[in-house]
């Protein structure tokens, strides 16, 4: 899709920029399938999002985990959320089926990211149903787990064809015309917001910085920023878990409560 070759230019424009402060903040540890840094996720509520999402990966191989962290620190969450996927390769290598459900507690801000591979299936449009008539209605009650249970169930609905998963809300048939729409309208917003972040901090040093090449391990920028410390060790079930591999491309949907 023609949308889909325009995002990852500006993926790979970002990648290659060093552009200043963009990308403070540290990608925390990957400990499992659910990283609650934010501690806003109960015990026996991870304990079934865990199971569901190793039983995703046992009968079809497609990775998805959970993300909190307590603050963005300044980052634009469609960055952070791209930094952190890449980092961990969620998703097999050469298939790039990953996804990854982000929450930032302070900001009030959840994001969906989703590997190259699953973009036919979980499209920014479906993304956007999820967020909007799922999960944001839960968390503007208080709560978060239930919130973060019903988006994952969805994700895995859609994601394996499993129709029992899917809300009413998210079943929802768009025309491919409202879809293309959409991801029009959500690239407008983010390449605006990402326009104000570059000007609002190119005062302080040269606008795009030196050019720098980034792969493999050395995708994090240092900046005395960490989870280690500040955010505490939140919790994880199913130890040992690890990406497969794969790679993202902007695809996915954001949206505040």
């Amino acid at each position: 899709m023609v949308l889909n070759k325009i995002k990852r230019f500006f993926l790979l424009a970002l990648l290659t920029l060093n552009i200043t402060g963009l990308w403070a903040l540290e990608v925390p540890a990957l400990k499992g399938r659910v990283n609650d840094y934010a501690n806003i996720i109960n015990q026996n509520t991870e304990e079934e999002i865990v199971n569901y999402l190793k039983s995703l990966e046992d009968s079809t191989g497609i990775q998805m985990v959970v993300l909190t962290i307590p603050s963005l620190q300044g980052d634009d969450i469609t960055s952070f959320s791209i930094k952190a996927a890449e980092k961990w390769q969620i998703g097999r290598k050469d298939k790039d089926d990953g996804a990854l459900l982000l929450v930032a507690l302070q900001e009030r801000l959840v994001r969906i990211e989703v590997g190259y591979g699953l973009e036919g299936k979980l499209t920014d449009a479906k993304c956007g149903l999820i967020i909007r008539n799922v999960i944001i209605p839960e968390f503007k009650d208080g709560d978060y787990s239930s919130g973060i249970e019903k988006g994952i169930k969805n994700m895995v609905g859609i994601a394996s064809d499993n129709a029992e998963l899917i809300t009413d809300s998210v079943e929802e048939d768009k025309d491919e015309s409202s879809e293309v729409a959409y991801g029009i309208l959500s690239m407008i917003i983010w390449l605006i917001f990402l326009f104000i972040i570059i000007i609002s901090r190119s005062g302080r040093r040269s606008f795009f910085g030196p050019l720098f090449f980034i792969g493999g391990s050395n995708y994090r920028r240092s900046n005395n920023s960490s989870f280690g410390s500040g955010f505490g060790s939140g919790s994880s079930f199913g130890g040992g878990f690890h990406g497969g591999g794969g790679h993202f491309g902007g695809g996915g949907a954001s949206g505040h409560w």
